[in-house]
């Protein structure tokens, strides 16, 4: 392996020479540059879908063209823009690309640029329908990133084929985390006017981080890997709570920390409340759902001074 420098300290490790000019090399990512002027653009969604794959490969699944400018000051990407910018945006620190290093001046790297964009094919969309039958699992699907057009097929068409079809439905949700200030929430109405998803929640800037974190932890305390699940475990266990105290819709409620400051009390502590619990519960004062009931008697007892 060789390494290539130039006066302005352009870096890049040779992994294999390919001959013509061009070889494989490893690159630096603060040393590849992107250029000026690219025609090829990627809608934000399908850009964060391609960091999130990058994210789970740790690494880019094809590798990008690139080329060592002809005063062999810089290195600029010819084909590959938005896998490089990805990658950046998943932390990956090196790349690996094709590199030519034949000196094109700036007329042929843009020929080339040009060339590489309008040389892309197209999709089969009946052959990507019959690809799409092979996915099995939800997270592949996403990063797929087929569509709902490509995923759901009619019923009339399905009954064509003898594989089984991928057939499920979803909605969209978009919560977004905002200043507290009301311009941001109109720019956000704006930008969503025109994807009108199922779902809009919006929460204040502080409010992301302990989120995030409270999810990433659920994931661990779960055992669950995919974002989504966590996110259901997670309503779940909250329907659950609220079963457990009978909550209804009818009459407002406050949770036992609002009122005590701690939902931890001592061992020796609990021991007596779960007693009188029990005694109460026996003689039917209260149910299994209801358990509050007993702080509500005894503090009015309190109160009328028994």
């Amino acid at each position: 392996m060789e390494e290539g420098k130039s006066e302005s300290k352009i870096q890049y490790e040779q992994i294999a020479d390919m001959e013509a000019g061009l070889i494989i090399a490893k690159v630096p990512a603060e040393c590849i540059r992107e250029q000026d002027i690219n025609a090829r653009i990627m809608k934000n969604e399908m850009q964060r879908q391609l960091t999130d794959n990058i994210k789970k490969r740790g690494q880019l699944e094809s590798l990008p063209f690139c080329v060592l400018t002809e005063n062999r000051n810089r290195i600029e990407i010819i084909s590959g823009h938005h896998r490089i910018r990805s990658g950046k945006d998943a932390g990956i620190k090196e790349f690996f690309v094709v590199l030519d290093v034949s000196g094109l001046n700036r007329s042929k790297i843009v020929a080339k640029q040009i060339a590489h964009n309008a040389i892309s094919g197209f999709d089969d969309q009946s052959t990507l329908k019959e690809m799409a039958k092979m996915l099995e699992d939800v997270d592949d699907m996403i990063e797929s990133y087929a569509g709902k057009d490509i995923l759901m097929e009619p019923e009339a068409e399905l009954e064509k084929y003898l594989s089984p079809a991928v057939d499920f439905e979803w909605k969209n949700m978009t919560f977004t985390f905002l200043p507290h200030q009301l311009k941001d929430l109109q720019k956000l109405i704006e930008v969503l006017e025109n994807t009108k998803p199922d779902f809009v929640g919006v929460a204040l800037t502080e409010q992301h981080k302990p989120f995030i974190e409270t999810l990433s932890k659920y994931q661990k305390f779960a055992n669950v890997k995919n974002t989504g699940a966590a996110i259901h475990a997670m309503i779940k266990s909250t329907e659950q709570m609220l079963e457990n105290v009978d909550y209804t819709e009818g009459k407002d409620w406050i949770p036992l920390t609002g009122l005590f400051g701690s939902s931890a009390i001592p061992v020796e502590s609990a021991e007596i409340i779960r007693e009188a619990l029990k005694k109460m519960a026996d003689e039917g004062v209260i149910g299994s759902k209801n358990k509050w009931q007993a702080i509500e008697y005894l503090a009015a007892d309190y109160l009328a001074g028994k």
